[in-house]
């Protein structure tokens, strides 16, 4: 299984931008992953660019050697756009790996920790409505 290109989606999410990156494979698996950096969709969207440029023909389950590689192949520190970017890309290479394995994405993490989650949501909607 090769990596077989890299795309980036920036989408409005509420009242901000996210960039989502979708990783794609030669055997029709595909991977996403957010930058987590809103509101510099199109920096990052451009070192993702810069990053397919020499991931398309990888090995997508090298994980940890692609991270390796994106983060000390450039020689000054990357900054919040880069590591963004390289967030973005790691985490959806797990998710090929997770469905070429057919196991969630916690599995290859060590394993489930808890089984309730506390989550909140921002949202611009009037207060007082359900």
């Amino acid at each position: 299984m090769k990596i077989s290109a890299i795309r980036s989606h920036a989408a409005r999410v509420g009242i901000r931008n996210q960039l989502l990156v979708k990783v794609e494979t030669d055997t029709g698996l595909y991977g996403w992953g957010e930058s987590g950096l809103s509101g510099r969709e199109l920096a990052v969207a451009g070192a993702v660019e810069h990053f397919a440029g020499f991931l398309v023909g990888r090995d997508p389950m090298a994980i940890s050697a692609l991270w390796q590689e994106m983060y000390r192949s450039q020689y000054f520190e990357g900054g919040r756009v880069l590591t963004a970017a390289i967030s973005a890309i790691d985490i959806a290479l797990h998710d090929i790996k997770g469905k070429a394995l057919g196991v969630p994405v916690y599995e290859l993490l060590g394993g489930k920790n808890r089984d309730v989650i506390p989550t909140f949501a921002t949202t611009s909607a009037p207060p007082g409505r359900k």
